[in-house]
């Protein structure tokens, strides 16, 4: 089967508040990689020291990054219709919805996911974490939590539960429909602009970091605004 291993790093665990770091995805064709895509993303925030020590991307590399806006499309052309699979995929699958719809490009696709395999099928006493499962089986994909070498894992996993399991019950490891209720985030408006640059203007340390006001959603920047008021 051919299919593609995708993983993303992000700023945080929430789709509505947190932001794409990285993309990765790997294109396999009978157990194989056979091409390969990798995207570092300037996310136009602060990259929390947590995530900074469990990826190693600090803020320099992400300001670095390319645009979300530039990627998407490339990643468009390289992910075709094929399904995806990872580890947890409904997690990552979330993110990359809420930027294509952000986006206006369409992204629907069916998917396969590791973590549910590994659920149904390994022990309960097991650990199901994908730094878990590359204990179990050996696997050796490189750095751990960056994003084609997570990927990679997910797909070598996915490969020797289907030799162990697939053909027993091959329905398991079908890809099916991914659906996730996601809206579009509205920009920053220009009334919320021009209050926040007046904000910070006239209070210019009452943020630890700057603040990229053009890349704010609406909602961001009602928070952000608050927040100014009250400190």
């Amino acid at each position: 089967m051919t299919y593609l291993a995708i993983d993303l790093e992000m700023t945080g665990l929430n789709v509505k508040t947190d932001r794409i770091l990285e993309i990765g995805a790997l294109r396999m064709e009978d157990g194989r990689p056979a091409g390969e895509f990798s995207a570092l993303i300037n996310p136009h925030c602060a990259v929390p020291e947590t995530i900074t020590d469990l990826t190693g991307i600090t803020q320099a590399m992400a300001d670095d990054g390319e645009e979300l806006s530039d990627v998407l499309p490339h990643f468009l052309d390289f992910s075709g219709d094929l399904p995806l699979l990872g580890h947890n995929l409904s997690f990552d699958y979330s993110f990359l919805k809420q930027a294509f719809v952000n986006a206006r490009l369409s992204f629907e696709r069916t998917g396969i996911d590791t973590l549910k395999l590994a659920r149904r099928f390994l022990p309960e006493e097991q650990k199901k974490k994908l730094t878990e499962l590359r204990a179990l089986y050996a696997i050796d994909t490189g750095t751990v939590h960056r994003a084609v070498s997570d990927a990679y894992a997910a797909a070598l996993v996915y490969e020797r539960l289907f030799t162990e399991y697939g053909e027993a019950e091959p329905e398991a490891f079908a890809p099916r429909p991914l659906r996730v209720n996601i809206k579009k985030q509205q920009p920053v408006t220009i009334p919320q602009r021009e209050q926040l640059q007046r904000l910070l203007s006239e209070n210019p340390d009452k943020l630890s970091k700057p603040v990229d006001i053009d890349h704010l959603t609406r909602s961001e920047a009602s928070r952000l605004i608050e927040k100014l008021l009250h400190l």
